[in-house]
């Protein structure tokens, strides 16, 4: 891996031709050596002056190449570092080889006071200086070849952590040799972190910068990937920017931003601590995965309300590939989506769940999904991309159907973001078939596929109350249901007293449910703890039926309340006249439970304790004689195949609720044949069949064993001899 590292930062980073050999002495002073022997039984800092400076681009036209979004994302004014710092006004001599254009640049923007300055370098010696000073960084806009560049003579080294060349041990003589330093630049195959030497010393100084690095370039990577972006794609509209992706840490902020992206990178702010969690790899999160994400969205496919949603998706794949274990969103999350898809009539813009929107289209159509869309975007003609907010809509329906081979307009019309006919006629030309699927139910936790139907989507798919709040604190109806006990479904707060209050799921399919518990608000005092309550069921949402009554104790612990397993899919908790506690209804959690589900074991797959017969063989899953069970002309798979007489015992110990089969005479006797079915539980018989022939219905059997010890599955010859007499005990079962 090391040296994989090397040979990227090869590509992209300043290659070390000539050096000044810096040694620490015990005090600390810094000391220059020309005799490389006298330093081999001390640490050397290797402090670099002679660059080879790689041609990455115009950072504009990088930008413009990838379709990148204007303002902070279609350029990168991130260059190529050296370790070296400028002071104010300090003259820098730089000796320039080669005749392609090349500048220096002075100071980091953001991340310093001032803006930084860029020097025109010309072929030859070159002295230039700044009033404001900063970091001394290269630029070498063509698109081919290099440049030596020699810095005879300004410039102070500052702490330069490099991936693939330093160690910890490096680091940590650098930030010991440098007190002083105003800053400090870590760089890895795909990142470049400028920090301030207080920042560093605090916050990675003890780490190990390795995997720092390491993780920036591997979710980086991702970033690329969901990009559709490689350096092996024989298309160069599908490369990679050489450029890095800065990680900039801004001293004087002011604002209200966590942190923000700019031209001049991810910016960290001190003031708000983005600079602690980009350094230290315990705290480092979605803040420094978004702002990274904004310096590669695409334009013509962020719509003004989108500009912090589709950042999201580089955001989710850098989550995918750090923490591959974690779900894309929460559950709460996504039963926010499915509520809001349910309603009849929507306007994609009121909706909080753009990103699971944009996320369930690449659930269902897979990892390759967005990138092949960033590519279709970036091969799009200038004059072909949309540029107002409706054309970019449009062009998204159409443009993602493309991707995915399918008509998805049921999709967007689902999410309230409808085709224009003119869309809708563009599509219908691709002559691709339309999306039936409700992949608008899909989630990290129940995927639904382009060739799922309804039956695949389970679970809760929306949440409706008479009164809840949505304001500052969100205590909207979805929190009651999203698995998260600091989260409380509340009715609005400036409507008290306005019984009944109630809250309901609806479910996507019918299930028959059982029970059902109540979380009260767990912190913030007992507004709207549930003290009188009703459970009501539906089928159709229209009409519903009441199940349960009763009071509960105005405490925070869990309620359960059980009833007769009804067949339901709403399912609604229903707070009645003074049933609230100070005149509010809340709730942290409610869960609604299906009925278990009975476990049935056939007698044909476990063994008799005693079986006899009056001829043959009892047969498991065939008839007497060995063939297919059939009974009135239909054939089954499971079951007894016996004659009379019979009697075949099978021990109990009290672990089955009931036992059920359908009972026969064989067709293959003919029209012969006639027998009586017994079934004896502990010695007292419970069901008789009465005399039964080949013409008669077959007969369904079900009696209860709870707490029953022995059954005995008996057949008599009727009273007239036991010639052909082949019983069928079909589907015979026990039950739990």
């Amino acid at each position: 891996m090391r040296n994989l590292l090397k040979k990227s930062l090869q590509v992209l980073s300043l290659m070390l031709v000539t050096a000044v050999v810096v040694t620490v002495s015990p005090s600390g002073v810094l000391a220059q050596d020309s005799e490389a022997a006298t330093t081999t039984q001390q640490r050397n800092l290797v402090v670099q002056r002679n660059f080879e400076v790689k041609a990455l681009g115009n950072i504009w036209a990088e930008g413009a190449r990838e379709r990148r979004a204007a303002g902070y994302a279609d350029a990168r004014k991130i260059y190529q570092p050296t370790g070296l710092y400028a002071a104010a006004n300090e003259q820098i001599v730089i000796d320039v080889s080669g005749d392609k254009p090349i500048s220096a640049i002075i100071g980091t923007h953001r991340h310093d006071n001032e803006w930084a300055i860029s020097y025109p370098l010309q072929p030859g010696i070159n002295t230039i200086s700044s009033p404001n000073g900063g970091l001394l960084s290269f630029d070498n806009s063509n698109n081919e070849g290099s440049i030596n560049v020699n810095v005879v003579s300004g410039g102070s080294p500052v702490p330069f952590f490099v991936l693939g060349k330093n160690t910890k041990a490096d680091w940590q003589a650098m930030m010991t040799a440098y007190p002083n330093a105003p800053s400090v630049v870590l760089q890895s195959e795909k990142a470049l972190l400028v920090f301030t030497y207080a920042s560093a010393q605090n916050h990675i100084l003890n780490q190990d910068p390795v995997p720092v690095l390491q993780t920036y370039d591997t979710f980086i990577g991702a970033q690329d990937e969901i990009s559709g972006l490689s350096n092996s794609d024989p298309d160069p509209r599908h490369r990679l920017d050489k450029h890095l992706i800065g990680f900039i840490e801004q001293p004087t902020y002011t604002g209200g931003a966590y942190a923000y992206a700019s031209w001049d990178g991810a910016i960290m702010p001190t003031s708000t601590g983005a600079n602690a969690d980009a350094l230290d790899l315990t705290r480092m999160g979605w803040g420094q995965y978004h702002e990274a994400g904004h310096l590669r969205q695409q334009g013509p496919w962020t719509w003004s309300e989108m500009t912090e949603v589709t950042v999201n998706l580089y955001s989710l794949a850098a989550k995918k590939v750090l923490k591959p274990t974690e779900p894309a969103r929460s559950q709460g999350e996504y039963l926010a989506a499915f509520t809001f898809v349910d309603q009849p009539t929507k306007n994609f813009s009121d909706s909080n769940s753009k990103l699971e929107m944009l996320w369930q289209l690449n659930l269902a159509f897979g990892d390759n999904f967005y990138p092949e869309l960033h590519r279709l975007y970036r091969e799009m003609a200038n004059n072909d991309l949309p540029t107002t907010d409706d054309q970019k809509k449009q062009a998204f329906i159409l443009n993602t159907s493309k991707v995915a081979q399918y008509d998805l307009t049921p999709f967007f019309d689902k999410w309230g973001l409808s085709a224009t006919t003119e869309t809708r006629n563009k599509i219908n030309s691709l002559n691709i078939p339309l999306l039936t699927a409700p992949i608008w139910y899909g989630s990290d936790y129940n995927i639904i596929k382009p060739t799922d139907g309804m039956d695949k989507v389970k679970g809760i798919i929306g949440v409706t109350a008479n009164s809840q709040e949505t304001s500052s604190a969100y205590d909207a109806a979805v929190n009651a249901f999203d698995g998260n006990t600091n989260s409380i479904w509340h009715s609005e707060w400036n409507k008290q007293n306005q019984f009944p209050y109630n809250i309901t799921a609806k479910y996507a399919n019918p299930s028959t449910f059982s029970k059902l518990t109540y979380l009260p608000r767990q912190t913030g005092g007992d507004n709207g703890i549930i003290t009188n309550y009703k459970i009501l069921t539906s089928l159709d949402g229209v009409t519903f039926t009441e199940i349960a009554t009763g009071t509960w104790v105005k405490d925070n612990t869990e309620k359960t309340v059980t009833f007769t397993p009804t067949l339901a899919k709403y399912v609604r908790l229903e707070v009645p006249q003074g049933g609230g506690t100070n005149g509010y209804a809340s709730a942290s959690e409610i869960n609604i439970f299906e009925a278990p589900q009975p476990v049935t074991t056939y007698l044909s797959d476990i063994d008799w304790l005693s079986a006899t017969t009056g001829w043959g063989t009892i047969h498991k899953d065939l008839s007497v004689e060995g063939n297919t069970l059939t009974l009135n002309n239909k054939t089954y798979t499971k079951g007894l195949g016996t004659h009379a007489n019979s009697e075949i015992v099978y021990q109990l110990n009290g672990q089955y609720t009931s036992f059920a089969a359908l009972v026969g005479v064989d067709n293959e006797v003919g029209t012969i044949g006639s027998v009586e079915f017994q079934v004896v539980v502990d010695n007292q018989v419970v069901f008789s069949s009465g005399v039964m022939h080949n013409d008669v219905e077959p007969k369904e059997v079900n009696v209860n064993l709870s707490g029953k010890n022995e059954l005995k599955l008996i057949v008599t010859d009727g009273g007239d001899g036991i010639n052909s007499d082949h019983a069928d005990w079909v589907n015979a079962r026990l039950i739990k």
